[in-house]
């Protein structure tokens, strides 16, 4: 076998080295790309469900005020019943609540009334 020249050999090891040296710098050059385009593809997420995500919390804040307005309206469905059926069952609740719309007052009785301020 005949022996390989010391110079082939060299030119052969300093091709090798540059070589690993472009293959090292394109791995480096593949994963920064490749952690790149996720980082992006997380922002094109984000992105696309923001204006979702703002959505969803309008319409939540539109649920709390019409809930607290249903509870509203029930409770003054309840107090409208709790009259009623006082006025139907009660018959000095009615003697009451017909003397104070009415604004009458038996003879001998003084009467008391008292508005309140629209701001308190």
């Amino acid at each position: 076998m005949a022996r390989v020249s010391t110079a082939r050999v060299r030119a052969r090891r300093h091709a090798d080295r540059r070589m690993c040296a472009r293959t090292q710098a394109l791995k480096k050059l593949n994963v920064f790309a490749f952690y790149s385009l996720v980082i992006i593809a997380c922002f094109g997420v984000i992105a696309t469900c923001l204006p979702e995500f703002r959505k969803l919390q309008a319409s939540e804040e539109e649920l709390a005020e019409v809930l607290e307005q249903k509870q509203a309206m029930d409770d003054r469905v309840d107090q409208q019943l709790r009259e009623y059926r006082a006025l139907e069952q009660d018959p000095y609740f009615l003697e009451i609540y017909g003397r104070d719309r009415l604004d009458m007052y038996k003879d001998g009785e003084r009467i008391f009334r008292f508005s309140r301020d629209k701001k308190l």
